[in-house]
């Protein structure tokens, strides 16, 4: 403990010297957060790179300890096994590289996801990876090859978990500073010193960037500094979870990461119900929520330490060798999240049935139209006549849902009056809906224009108009075009035509 203790002093002065030198760097660099009035709520162009200061700071402890006391019984593993350890670090600074550079230039979503990939890999293939779980009513649990996407899974979850956390001043980094306390302790409880040593370093480089941070803020963790300790995280608490023998080998991190895997969670079903991009930035993670609420950012900020507190004294408990400890401790939290979902959560459990029904609701008729265009366009080679070329679009047109359909031809293509089709349910004027969309596409073969196909319909509760359906209405229109003009070639007195009033041209 003592040796642990010394680690965070070091690494906590460390990480605020070189945090407050990043306060005048950054900027320099352009590294600085902007004020978007939307999802970031401070008042002030801020600095980032904060990750560098936390970075440092973990490792002058380990650097001190190599050179001074390489037999220190704490810091001797590490340097026994020099090959895992340096793929955390490797791992580490590819985060970081990555967070920095787009802290001063953004990066797309996907290319720091390929990043976090990459920095997950190496670190797997330094032998940190989640082969076995301890179950408490099940026993021990082999998952050989699964042990690979879970183990990434939990690297991505827990850096995109504290990068979505980090939207208040001292929440990312107070947090997870709890949490490597928690873990500190679970070390010591568990006799594994090693990773005690370890995630005291992590926190003492967390603290003297803290000091730097805490409301008001004067510099920002950024992405450098989230993806670096979720990162760092994820992998010294499977070292300090590796002894566990009655627990689930993960659930002592799992808890004390409670607040931020609730909210990623929370942000993830909120933005696949409102049909929003995953890396969409919103204004529904728990803190906005708990600011729209009335607190401000110190009480916002310290609601939500409470929590996590809460959460990481279940973590403790949960290590006890009784069982009902373990399924109490584990009632509590989930009893939490519910609590969490329905106040913090940002969205409507009506809302996501909802989503999951129309979605199930759209593949089946996707399925349906998708069928009726191939059918449709196997028969159409074989029509003899425009007539029956128009005929043999019509079940296609029933199943993409559609009111009229009308092919209107060009003059000098000479097909005389336009083609004309009316499904049964629909409206006797449809020009004089309440809301009604039109689609009206060119048919054309090579650079002759034939002529024009118009479709419309109502808009209503039932019935939606999707991207999808464009997408087949636009097969047909080819299907058209591909056809026509041999029948157009034809004689035209075995041709006889459905005649209408043409259709408006626009609503």
């Amino acid at each position: 403990m003592t040796t642990a203790l010394v680690a965070f002093a070091i690494a906590g002065a460390v990480g605020a010297l070189v945090t407050a030198v990043m306060c005048r760097v950054a900027p320099r660099l352009g590294a600085v957060d902007q004020p978007d009035g939307y999802r970031k709520i401070h008042g002030v162009a801020i600095p980032r790179l904060g990750g560098v200061g936390v970075f440092v700071g973990f490792l002058a402890p380990i650097a001190f300890l190599l050179v001074g006391f390489p037999r220190n019984v704490a810091a001797a593993p590490i340097f026994a096994n020099v090959g895992a350890f340096a793929a955390i670090l490797a791992g580490a600074l590819v985060v970081l590289l990555m967070g920095a550079r787009d802290d001063i230039r953004p990066l797309r979503a996907i290319v720091k996801l390929l990043f976090q990939v990459l920095a997950a890999g190496i670190a797997m293939a330094g032998g940190h990876v989640i082969w076995r779980l301890s179950l408490p009513c099940a026993g021990s649990l082999d998952l050989g090859l699964w042990g690979l996407p879970l183990t990434l899974f939990w690297f991505l979850g827990c850096m995109n978990a504290i990068n979505l956390l980090d939207g208040m001043d001292g929440l990312a980094g107070g947090v997870s500073l709890i949490v490597c306390v928690t873990m500190m302790l679970v070390g010591q409880l568990m006799g594994n010193v090693t990773g005690m040593l370890l995630m005291a370093c992590l926190g003492g480089g967390i603290f003297g960037f803290l000091i730097f941070n805490y409301y008001p803020a004067r510099i920002f963790l950024g992405d450098s500094g989230s993806n670096v300790i979720g990162f760092l995280i994820a992998a010294l608490a499977m070292m300090t979870s590796r002894k566990s023998e009655t627990a689930v080998a993960l659930l002592v991190p799992m808890l004390a990461l409670g607040v931020p895997i609730t909210d990623t969670s929370l942000a993830i079903l909120r933005r696949w119900s409102r049909h929003l991009p995953l890396s969409a930035p919103d204004r529904q993670h728990i803190h906005h929520r708990l600011l729209s609420m009335g607190l401000n950012q110190h009480r916002a900020v310290l609601v939500i330490y409470g929590i996590c507190v809460a959460l990481c004294v279940g973590a403790v408990l949960s290590i006890s060798s009784q069982r009902e400890m373990v399924l109490m401790v584990l009632g509590a939290a989930g009893v939490l999240v519910f609590v969490c979902v329905r106040i913090l959560g940002g969205f409507r459990l009506g809302a996501l049935t909802l989503r999951v029904a129309r979605d199930w609701q759209f593949h089946q008729a996707s399925n349906q139209a998708r069928i009726a265009v191939e059918r449709c366009a196997h028969f159409l080679p074989s029509a003899t006549t425009v007539a029956t070329l128009w005929q043999g679009c019509e079940p296609a047109l029933a199943i993409l849902d559609v009111d009229e359909a009308q092919l209107v031809f060009d003059e000098p293509a000479g097909a005389g009056p336009s083609l004309h089709w009316r499904s049964g349910s629909c409206p006797p004027d449809l020009d004089q809906a309440a809301q009604s969309w039109q689609v009206r596409l060119q048919v054309m073969n090579r650079e002759r224009l034939i002529g024009h196909l118009i479709i419309a319909g109502e808009v209503d509760g039932g019935r939606l108009f999707v991207a999808e359906r464009l997408e087949l209405i636009w097969r047909l229109r080819d299907l058209l075009a591909l056809h026509l003009p041999r029948l157009l070639a034809a004689p035209r007195s075995d041709q006889p035509l459905l005649t209408t009033n043409p259709l408006p041209t626009a609503h």
